[in-house]
């Protein structure tokens, strides 16, 4: 059966910002890049933790359309959630680094550790919460 999740994938309208923003802002790092015809896939993963990848695509021709709000996300991906070992000083980093962050401040989960939400260049909501 399904022994572990490989990675996710990620459709970008412009791979040069999104990998200035994952690799230098958020730290991962290029573990393979591949074009086809029609696409450029770029794999990152987190540090040299293979199980934490993420397949950045992009199409030659991409129909881009503005993100959906958080509240009305439709079926699929709604978030991509990364563990921070400081949410308060990590949400400052963020953005210091010109990250579009909400809400502000990060706020506690009742269940759990505090989170602070952030976009990527393309609106894909990232989580972060505190370990």
């Amino acid at each position: 059966m399904i022994e572990r999740m490989d990675h996710i994938a990620l459709v970008v309208s412009d791979m040069a910002q999104s990998i200035g923003f994952y690799t230098g802002i958020l730290g991962f790092r290029i573990v393979k890049e591949l074009d086809f015809p029609g696409r450029k896939l770029v794999m990152i993963s987190l540090g040299y933790d293979l199980a934490s990848k993420i397949e950045l695509i992009r199409y030659d021709e991409t129909d881009l359309s503005a993100p959906v709000p958080v509240e009305r996300t439709p079926l699929g991906l709604r978030h991509l959630a990364l563990h921070v070992d400081d949410i308060a000083a990590t949400y400052q980093d963020l953005i210091e680094l010109g990250v579009e962050m909400e809400p502000e401040p990060p706020f506690q989960r009742p269940d759990g550790p505090p989170i602070a939400f952030g976009r990527d260049p393309d609106g894909v909501l990232l989580e972060f919460s505190e370990l």
